[in-house]
C-alpha cells in the first residue's frame, strides 16, 4: 500500500492536528507538527509509539526520564507508559503507533 501525500487525512489529537498516512491492521504512520511552546500534557495509551525527529527540538518525558530530542534522533515509548512533550522549537516528526490509534 502507498498513501500519496495529497491523500493524507487530517486527524485531531488533544487539540492538535496531524497528518495520517498509511494505516494497517497492526500499525499506523503519522506526520506530526508542533509549534514552539506547544505542550502535550501527560497521558498514556496502550499503543507503542516510535518516532523520528525531522526538524526542531523538544523535551520528551517518558515515565520519570527526560530527554531532549533533536533532528535525526529516534525514540520509543512503550504502551501504557505516561509521557509528555514540551516543544522548544517548531518541530516535525514521523511517528508510528502499534496498534493503530483509534
Amino acid at each position: 500500500m502507498v498513501v500519496k501525500s495529497e491523500d493524507y487525512r487530517i486527524k485531531k489529537f488533544r487539540g492538535f492536528s496531524f497528518l495520517l498516512g498509511a494505516v494497517g491492521e497492526r500499525m499506523m504512520v503519522a506526520l506530526m507538527e508542533f509549534q514552539k511552546g506547544d505542550e502535550v500534557e501527560s497521558h498514556e495509551h496502550p499503543n507503542e509509539q516510535a518516532g523520528y525527529c525531522l526538524s526542531g527540538r523538544f523535551e520528551l518525558k517518558v515515565s520519570d526520564k527526560e530527554y531532549v530530542v533533536e533532528p535525526g534522533d529516534s525514540y520509543l515509548i512503550p504502551g501504557d507508559t505516561i509521557h509528555s512533550c514540551h516543544f522548544i522549537q517548531d518541530s516535525q516528526m514521523v511517528e508510528v503507533f502499534s496498534p493503530p490509534r483509534k
